[in-house]
Formats: structure tokens, C-alpha cells, sequence
């Protein structure tokens, strides 16, 4: 590695391992290694069915270097949007609490039209199991409890799977509360927020998380299009992360390629660099 290697003191803020519902490309400890090796700051792992916060802190013992991160995420799994289960996490050292993903009634609504009855191995919930973050431009009173948690322990609230409006609504009352608001995998096709409303999002603060992920899997999203995204909100309203592990898709080096690419598609390197350094730093309390 040397000083211009564009993933020194870079971190991942969205990485899914093993173990998991499904088949993932590497387990906890074996993504640690691969980050020092690469000389990354850290990693975020997610899970959509249990919290990741505590079994980092033994992968971070085990390798001897405090390279992995956790959190929460609200879905059927943990009871929803479940006050113990958030404050519990919190109190076990997780940095992000993401609202429901597959349990979303935005993703969960889509899913069921589709025909798909699990998602990563997770049951998809049926409409009177379906979790709304919000309602007619504010947010419910649970993930209004859920904000406050995060304010209390200094913890990024990542907006799941929702809908665009549902996100507004959680980025405004995340702004009221002084918490930071993770704006996930804007251009992924189960979210799929315009650029403008991204801008919007920028404007109260919150920080869009673009993902090679979702180029990969989204129809019409490309490099280019998260270039324009990065220039249009500003690198210190934008992170670079991959939604890998999956079995095909290695994380570190994937997050490598990412960045590289989206510096050849126009943005500038300094602004790459901000993107997988200071700004995912802020959103952990590292700065």
C-alpha cells in the first residue's frame, strides 16, 4: 500500500458477512484482516436479522485492532422498531441503527407484488405486519423514540428501505434532534430517491450513502450517475460504501474499484478521498 492508495484510512460504512441467512463471501474476522491488510480505518458490518453490535467488539479482540463497527436494524427479527432492542444495542457499543429494511412497508409492499416471499433469507412481512416510519410528512411516534435514542448515545440513524417521503420525514426530525442521518443506497431500486430530492436531504443535513451495490443491481444507476450525485450534494453530504459480502462480491477490494471508478468518472480524488475518510468518520464519532 502506498500514501496515494485511495482506501488507506478508508471506511466502509455497509458491509454484510457470514454469519447470515445466506451465503456471504467472508465471516466477521475475515473481513477484519482483509481491512488492515488494506489499511482501512474501519468497517460497518450489517445485518438485516440480528444486531452486529457486540460480536464486532470479539472480532476487534481476536484481530487486535479496532477495525469493525455495528448496529441495529429494525426489522422483524429484533421486534421492529423496538426500543429495548435499539437501546440494548446502543448500550453494546452499535453506531448505526437502521430503520426496517425488508420489514419497511415500502420494500415489504413491493416484494409481495412481486411475488418474493424472502428477502436475504428474512420472511417478508405481510401488510398488517409491515412497518411505516412515517405518515403524511412526520414520522411515527416509534421512530421518533428510535431518534431520540440515537441522540442520546451519539449513534447515525440510516433510513433502511423506505420511501422517499418516508425519508424526508426521518431526515427533518433527525435534523430537529441533532442526529445524523445516514440516507441509504439513495439510487438502489427498492428506495430510488431523484437527484434533486438528494439535494433536498443534503440541504437538513443528512449524508447520502451511495453503494456499488445498487450499480450492480438497479437498472438506469450507474458510476456516472453517483459522480453526478457526489458533485450535485457535496463529498462532506456523501460517503462511498458497497452493500457487499455478497457470495460473489468481496468487500475491500470492491470498495477499491468503487472509488477508482467513480474518481474516473469525473469526481475529483480529493473528493473521493472525503467520501471514504472524513465524512464515514463523522457519522462513527472518529474525527
Amino acid at each position: 500500500m502506498t500514501d496515494s492508495d485511495i482506501l488507506a484510512g478508508a471506511i466502509d460504512l455497509h458491509v454484510h458477512t457470514a454469519p447470515d441467512l445466506v451465503e456471504r463471501f467472508e465471516s466477521d474476522v475475515e473481513l477484519a484482516r482483509d481491512a488492515r491488510e488494506a489499511g482501512m480505518r474501519g468497517v460497518v458490518v450489517k445485518s438485516h436479522v440480528v444486531p452486529t453490535a457486540g460480536r464486532v467488539d470479539l472480532v476487534n479482540e481476536a484481530v487486535g485492532d479496532e477495525l469493525l463497527y455495528g448496529g441495529v436494524a429494525c426489522n422483524g427479527t429484533v421486534g421492529g422498531l423496538n426500543r429495548d432492542a435499539v437501546e440494548t444495542a446502543l448500550e453494546l457499543g452499535g453506531r448505526v441503527v437502521w430503520l426496517p429494511t425488508a420489514w419497511s412497508a415500502n420494500h415489504a409492499s413491493q416484494a409481495r407484488e412481486e411475488g418474493v416471499e424472502r428477502f436475504v433469507g428474512q420472511r417478508v412481512p405481510g401488510p398488517d405486519e409491515e412497518i411505516p416510519v412515517a405518515r403524511d410528512g412526520e414520522v411515527t411516534d416509534a421512530t421518533r423514540t428510535i431518534i431520540d435514542l440515537a441522540e442520546r448515545y451519539d449513534a447515525t440513524v440510516g433510513t433502511g428501505h423506505a420511501t422517499p417521503d418516508e425519508i424526508e420525514a426521518v431526515a427533518a426530525a433527525c435534523d430537529d434532534a441533532g442526529v445524523d442521518c445516514l440516507v441509504n443506497h439513495p439510487c438502489f431500486r427498492v428506495v430510488d430517491i431523484s437527484l434533486d430530492q438528494q439535494e433536498r436531504l443534503a440541504d437538513v443535513g443528512a449524508v447520502m450513502e451511495y453503494c456499488a451495490y445498487s450499480v450492480e443491481s438497479t437498472e438506469g444507476h450507474t458510476v456516472e450517475r453517483v459522480a453526478e450525485a457526489v458533485e450535485r450534494v457535496g463529498p462532506e453530504n456523501a460517503v462511498l460504501a458497497t452493500d457487499y459480502g455478497q457470495a460473489e462480491n468481496p468487500p475491500v477490494p470492491g470498495l477499491r474499484e468503487f472509488a477508482e471508478a467513480v474518481a474516473d468518472a469525473g469526481v475529483s480524488r480529493e473528493s473521493v478521498r472525503r467520501c471514504v475518510t472524513e465524512t464515514p468518520a463523522g457519522l462513527l464519532g472518529l474525527d
